[in-house]
């Protein structure tokens, strides 16, 4: 079986409060239990290939412990014997638990603050969708303005032709009226003075045949007195 990782350590016994060296031979996730951390206070992580201070705290219990590493080439658990070790300052054991309490909450902080950041992240996203809709909207509310204030001054110069066209057709309309006032007239001036022609016609004829009857008489007259003499 090929060893995923080389772990050199003192003693597979570690005394409550103690440490040992564990030595990484390829890049590898370890996770290590609870009441153990590294020197910087984190008990997991991903570690690229070196030697690793391991502490095991004064609130660790006794008996067996494990160890978790994961790597490319597979798993494999390490298993560390905790012993007790007597008259241990009780101060220095609370300190320890408290050290663990506070490495969970920074644990527990730090995915917080991930997701937070991951949040922030989308809202900013969101936040610059909003703003080049919002943007979008602004333009387009510009354009339709620009539309409105050519349609309404379209309407005033429709208005505007419209009165025009009223007032000049009023116009026709009382040229119209005043037109067939004259016809009308004209008309009856015409009858008036076809009757006048048809009288006239009348008092020729009758002027014209005494006319001739006038001269009839002296033609007989000048006749008699010719005769006379």
């Amino acid at each position: 079986m090929i060893l995923l990782v080389i772990a050199l350590i003192s003693t597979f016994s570690v005394p409550q409060g103690g440490d040992f060296n564990l030595t990484l031979s390829e890049q590898a996730y370890v996770e290590l239990d609870p009441c153990m951390f590294f020197e910087n206070s984190e008990s997991s992580g991903n570690f690229s290939p070196g030697d690793y201070r391991v502490i095991v705290s004064y609130g660790c219990e006794p008996g067996i412990k494990e160890i978790l590493i994961k790597s490319r080439s597979g798993a494999e658990n390490i298993i560390i014997k905790v012993e007790k070790v007597e008259n241990v300052n009780q101060r220095i054991v609370e300190l320890q638990k408290e050290v663990i309490s506070l490495r969970k909450n920074v644990e527990d902080l730090t995915q917080k603050r991930d997701y937070l950041q991951s949040l922030v992240a989308v809202l900013n996203d969101i936040n610059v969708q909003l703003y080049d809709k919002q943007k979008e909207l602004a333009e387009r509310n510009n354009m339709l303005a620009s539309e409105l204030d050519k349609t309404r001054k379209d309407l005033n110069n429709c208005s505007e032709n419209v009165s025009k066209l009223e007032n000049r057709l009023v116009g026709m309309q009382a040229l119209l009226d005043s037109t067939k006032i004259d016809l009308d007239h004209c008309k009856s001036e015409l009858a008036s003075l076809g009757n006048i022609l048809s009288n006239s016609s009348f008092y020729l004829d009758f002027f014209k045949n005494l006319a001739i009857l006038a001269l009839a008489i002296l033609a007989g007259v000048f006749l008699a007195m010719l005769r006379r003499y």
